[in-house]
């Protein structure tokens, strides 16, 4: 029994480890500590979840959708493996699929941030800028403090020539720092 809980310690450091690793661009090292805490617990989802954002940040596109993959058939309902795999998708010119991706995150959880940031950007790379404005404010809607996504929704609008929501947007913006 002692040995058992000796592994949730050791695989919980080896977790945050990994994650410290990750943060600091140290993605080499945070790989090896999920692959390693991967083969102690595979079907640990977070680690899946790590492994494919690692490889994304090293442009191992391939990697990257797999582990994907792999934490979707694990947990079919998980919005951040369907807007990772988005985020695969669109670095590789397929932005349609990008889309859908992240849409699906989003009707698995509705209040998901990052799939609304991610769809907007994708939005805007397809030049459906009109479609992009309601993704940047649904994103403001679940949280209001986000600088980068309001100061890209008010960019947005005037570039829409929408001045006068985009002087809101920025006023808000203003009053809110």
């Amino acid at each position: 029994m002692a040995s058992s809980v000796g592994n949730v310690a050791d695989s919980t450091g080896l977790a945050e480890l990994a994650h410290r690793e990750y943060q600091a661009g140290d993605f080499e090292a945070a790989e090896r500590h999920c692959m390693e805490l991967w083969r102690q617990e595979p079907e640990n989802i977070d680690v899946l979840l790590l492994l494919s954002s690692i490889h994304f940040q090293c442009r191992r596109l391939d990697r990257s959708a797999h582990f994907n993959t792999l934490a979707i058939k694990q947990n079919p309902l998980l919005a951040e493996a369907y807007s990772n795999m988005g985020n695969v998708y669109k670095e590789r010119g397929q932005l349609q699929e990008a889309i859908e991706h992240y849409r699906h995150s989003l009707r698995l959880k509705p209040d998901f941030v990052d799939g609304y940031v991610n769809l907007a950007s994708a939005l805007v790379a397809t030049g459906d800028m009109e479609g992009a404005v309601p993704a940047y404010a649904s994103a403001l809607q679940c949280n209001p403090d986000l600088y980068c996504v309001r100061s890209d929704l008010g960019n947005l609008l005037k570039a829409l020539g929408r001045l006068e929501e985009a002087k809101g947007v920025c006023i808000t913006t203003w009053f809110r720092v």
